[in-house]
Order: structure tokens, then C-alpha cells, then sequence
């Protein structure tokens, strides 16, 4: 059986500051294409920013209008935009890359994924404090005792 592996997207906090990021949102409907953007990211993940046509549409924008399920129009301004501001990276006629992706991508096994989580939790397990032996024997002390 094959192990399952997360992915995720980094965002900084300045991501609505980038250059990409401003102009898209200047666009008419600047909003809708950055959450397209974000989308498409999201989906080519797993390839680590990489598509490639596989010629189910008569072009690259049909193909990823119908891969995340979106107008065919907005795709068009988006990869537009993305050529003006030398965000997408054509590596031949059927293959681009989205280039601001691949510091953005991180991903990690099922079991990496246990094992940190097992490790976090171990240490939530353990004592901060530095702990003194006493060299006396302990002995049982009665709650009232214990704060006369």
C-alpha cells in the first residue's frame, strides 16, 4: 500500500503585498482571479507547481477552467497576468511552471506526520523543571500536615 502524503501551500504574511498579488487584484475581478490563483496553486501541488496539457480541451485555459472547475474567461486574464508579471514559466508548448511556487510547497509521509505528532506530544509530556534529589526518605505526610 502506497503512503499517503500531505502537501501544503506556504503563505507569508505578506502575500497580498507581492507584486503578483497586487496586480491581479487591480484586474477587472482582481478578486475572483487571486482566489483562482490561490486554487490553481493549491491543485498543482503534488507536481510542485508544474502542469502540463494534456489536450483534453482545445487549450491550456479550457483544460484548467475544467481541472478546478471555473470560467474559461477568468483563467484567461489569470494566465495573462501571470506571463506579465513573470509569475508562469513555459517550459515547452504543453508544460508551464508556476515559479513563486517552489519555495511555497512543502509535503511530508503519513508516518513523518505521526512521528512529529507523537514527538510534540512526548514533549508536552515531559517536565520543564530541573528536579533536585532529596537525600532524605520520603515519608507519607497527611494532606493537613503537610501546611501546618
Amino acid at each position: 500500500m502506497k503512503e499517503k502524503r500531505y502537501y501544503w501551500l506556504k503563505l507569508y504574511d505578506s502575500f497580498f503585498d507581492n507584486k503578483t498579488s497586487k496586480f491581479l487584484r487591480k484586474l477587472p475581478d482582481g478578486d475572483k482571479i487571486l482566489l483562482i490563483y490561490l486554487k490553481l496553486q493549491l491543485k498543482l501541488l503534488k507536481s510542485e507547481g508544474v502542469f502540463v496539457y494534456e489536450h483534453l480541451c482545445e487549450n491550456i485555459a479550457e483544460e484548467i477552467a475544467l481541472m478546478i472547475d471555473e470560467d474559461v474567461s477568468i483563467i484567461k486574464l489569470l494566465l495573462a497576468a501571470l506571463e506579465k508579471t513573470k509569475t508562469i514559466e513555459f517550459l515547452d508548448e504543453n508544460t508551464f511552471m508556476l515559479s513563486e511556487m517552489q519555495e511555497l510547497i512543502g509535503s511530508e509521509g503519513s508516518s513523518a506526520a505521526r512521528v512529529r505528532k507523537y514527538r510534540e506530544k512526548y514533549k508536552m509530556l515531559q517536565c520543564n523543571a530541573e528536579v533536585t534529589e532529596s537525600n532524605e526518605p520520603v515519608t507519607n505526610v497527611s494532606r493537613r500536615d503537610r501546611y501546618r
